[in-house]
This record gives C-alpha cells, structure tokens and sequence, in this order.
C-alpha cells in the first residue's frame, strides 16, 4: 500500500502518469498499431542524442528509470518521516534527481538499446482501405 501511496505523491506522481501512457504506447506495438520507430522522424535531435536509439525506447527508459528513482526516494523519504518545508524541498530535489539519474541512464544506454532495434527496411503495415504501405510516422500528404 506504501509503493501505490508514493506513486500517488508528487513527484512520483508525474512519472507514473508518463508510465501509464509508456504503457498504452507499448501495447499498441505490440498490436501492431504502432512502431517502434514511428517518433524517430519527429524528433530527430533526440535520435542523434542516443545515438540512432529509437526515440519511443529511450523515452521509455527514461521514463521507467525516473519513475524507479523517485519511487525509491519518496519510499525512503516516508521511511525516514521527513515532513514540513524539509520534505517540500526534498521532493523538489527528488524531482531534480529523478530526472538528472533517469537521462544519465537512459544516454548510457543508448548504444545497446540502438543495437537491438534495428532500422526497418520499409513499412511494416498497409492501409486496410485501399492496400497501400502505411506510415503513421510520416507527416507527407498521400495523393
């Protein structure tokens, strides 16, 4: 009951919610819906940054290992029973923390994770309407 409380706290709480649509966006791919590389085109910057790792992936990662660290935190945080203006400031800290450990991870990460997702060839879906190859990453207008 402790882990759902702290997953409820701020700043727990903002990545929890980012989990929950990490979430969703997996069992899409997973149903095939979506692709793993489907935010590459969207955020080139990004790509470059986790060098050539898809985007989906490392904000996932980023995403898991925030919400792991801020989960711990808050955790020992009501463990220790910091409360008043030092646990208003510790949280904000946590948050900080969370997000600096989540991105150090997630670029440590980033030559592995680009290895195991491979670049596709070409689409992998086609458009049940008329049997043309479908793209839900691209942003050119189909004539």
């Amino acid at each position: 009951m402790e882990v759902i409380d702290a997953a409820a706290q701020f700043p727990t709480v903002i990545f929890t919610s980012a989990l929950v649509v990490v979430l969703c966006f997996w069992f899409l791919v997973l149903l095939g819906r979506a692709g793993v590389r489907d935010f590459d085109a969207d955020a080139p910057a990004l790509a470059r940054v986790f060098g050539g790792a898809p985007v989906a992936v490392a904000a996932s990662v980023v995403t898991v290992s925030g919400w792991l660290v801020s989960l711990t935190g808050m955790l020992v945080m009501e463990w220790i029973g910091v409360t008043g203006f030092g646990a208003a400031l510790a949280r904000v800290t946590l948050l900080a923390l969370s997000a600096l450990v989540a991105w150090s991870v997630t670029h440590t990460l980033a030559g592995p994770l680009n290895k195991l997702f491979p670049h596709e060839s070409g689409p992998r879906q086609q458009d049940l309407a008329n049997g043309t190859p479908f793209d839900p990453g691209s942003r050119r207008a189909r004539s």
